[in-house]
């Protein structure tokens, strides 16, 4: 079985960071290309009454599209630090839910395997959002290999 296109998926917690050096190493014993992929969740905001006054929408709005930037940016330089370890990289910045775009692009390339971490939300987001890795690993149509930090194993962090 070849495995040439991995997807990567990152939301820069240190989790992700751990299950990097996973993906990294798989590309370069197996000769693969590796996809970084980032999935902006656009937070969701409740204004006062109906709606929000138009001065402090634009202000979310701006806050957001900076946001986007800085995320896209720290992309670009995973995907150019990964690159200098001599892996051929994609960088993949999407906007959406994030396990839902997780599984389209995995489809789209098609991946021969995606690696995630797994704790990059925690307390109470994690009981409201569930596990974006779970979902992934329930739905994905390829292998997926999912990182737990070495601060969880054995029950540490838990």
């Amino acid at each position: 079985m070849a495995m040439k296109r991995l997807v990567f998926a990152t939301d820069f917690s240190p989790s992700s960071g751990e299950a990097l050096e996973y993906a990294v190493q798989f590309a370069l014993k197996l000769g693969a290309e590796l996809s970084l992929l980032h999935v902006f969740e656009r937070p969701f905001f409740s204004g006062p009454g109906v709606s929000m006054n138009v001065q402090i929408q634009h202000g979310v709005e701006q806050w957001v599209r900076e946001v986007k930037a800085e995320e896209s940016a720290k992309l670009d330089a995973l995907a150019a630090e990964v690159r200098g370890r001599g892996v051929t990289v994609h960088p993949l910045f999407k906007e959406g839910i994030p396990f839902v775009e997780i599984l389209k692009t995995a489809e789209e390339i098609p991946a021969d395997l995606l690696v995630l971490g797994t704790h990059g939300r925690t307390g109470i987001a994690h009981v409201l959002m569930g596990s974006v890795a779970q979902r992934v690993v329930q739905k994905a149509a390829c292998p997926v290999l999912t990182v737990r930090p070495k601060a969880h194993i054995g029950g540490k962090g838990e």
